[in-house]
């Protein structure tokens, strides 16, 4: 607990010392320090339940059990939002700019959909400059699917006083054979650019049952599988074939471009430190790899659950015709 309190401190520090301003923000409407800095995958396993387990616990151990879970430990209130925000929306008045707080009922277009969700509230924060709403920002909600044999979402929040935002979205599923628990699927770290006024996404991470991915804005793009994670099934050129088949018929399949996109990332790692021989250079593949990532990343980011798979697929498609490119471009300068 101490180690994670200087660790917030030293970021409270840092980003005061890089933006160089403190937003008083009402505490009221701060939200969960928890989230500033979150490990995806421990988090997952601190809150997933095996329900066969579970059930054999008396009341007392099954509160000690669901302790494990620390976004059951939580002190911010977020049940209290809805009252405060009707009874004093604006979390922060400025000289130059308002962060005004709004709540709207997530009501789907298409209500016949079961799997969709048509219960709950969406929590905005606008930025707000000379009474215009000049940019928002999706902060917290609280969903639910109308079959209650599938799950609701949530999403948590932090505002800190450096002007650094922070989500969190989750996932609690009902039990499935013997597992339930809550999911956490994707992290956001966002900054108050003051200058601009705008929110600018500066992290994200979003996690996956093969692997977390980790997005840190403008170029990099990191990938950290999970041990024990499922393997495709497929062989590596099976897997190529059924990727570029399926980018024709317009079908995607993040999980599939994933393996894809590491085995052309070593292919081209390998043929960029072969030129760099031959030119007597050294490590131009980390730049290259810079500016791939730079133009893939540029794809508009998740916002709920149903959007993180077709993201990736983008992102990763992306990714893997760029790769494509480099390694046909090195592949001709080597041969030349």
């Amino acid at each position: 607990m101490k180690l994670k309190l200087l660790l917030g401190a030293i970021l409270f520090m840092f980003s005061y010392c890089v933006y160089g301003q403190l937003l008083d923000i009402n505490s009221k409407y701060r939200g969960e320090p928890f989230f500033m800095s979150v490990d995806m995958h421990q988090l997952q396993q601190d809150c997933a339940r095996n329900e066969d387990e579970y059930n054999q616990l008396d009341k007392k151990e099954k509160i000690k059990y669901d302790s494990r879970c620390p976004l059951n430990n939580l002190k911010f209130d977020f049940k209290r939002l809805d009252k405060l925000i009707d009874e004093d929306p604006i979390a922060y008045n400025g000289n130059d700019f308002q962060l005004k707080l709004s709540i709207s009922p997530i009501n789907p277009k298409n209500q016949n959909e079961e799997d969709l969700p048509n219960l709950g509230r969406d929590i905005t924060l606008s930025l707000i400059s000379k009474n215009q709403v000049i940019d928002k920002l999706f902060l917290a909600n609280n969903s639910f699917s109308n079959n209650p044999n599938l799950w609701n979402g949530y999403q948590h929040y932090y505002i800190a006083p450096s002007g650094d935002i922070y989500t969190l979205l989750s996932i609690k599923s009902e039990p499935i054979e013997d597992e339930s628990g809550t999911f956490p699927t994707l992290w956001k770290h966002y900054n108050v650019d003051t200058s601009n006024m705008r929110f600018v996404l500066k992290e994200m991470q979003i996690n996956m049952p093969e692997a977390t991915y980790h997005i840190i804005y403008p170029n990099q793009f990191n990938t950290k599988f999970h041990e024990g994670a499922v393997e495709y099934g497929l062989t590596l050129e099976e897997s190529i074939a059924l990727f570029d088949q399926s980018s024709k018929d317009g079908s995607s399949d993040y999980s599939l471009a994933s393996r894809v996109y590491h085995y052309y990332q070593d292919q081209l790692k390998e043929k960029v430190n072969q030129l760099d021989n031959k030119k007597q250079q050294q490590d131009s593949f980390t730049a290259l790899k810079q500016n791939i990532n730079k133009t893939c990343l540029a794809t508009p980011a998740p916002i709920h659950e149903s959007d993180i798979e077709l993201y990736l697929h983008k992102v990763l498609t992306c990714l893997i015709e760029q790769d494509r490119q480099a390694i046909k471009h090195a592949e001709d300068e080597l041969g030349s």
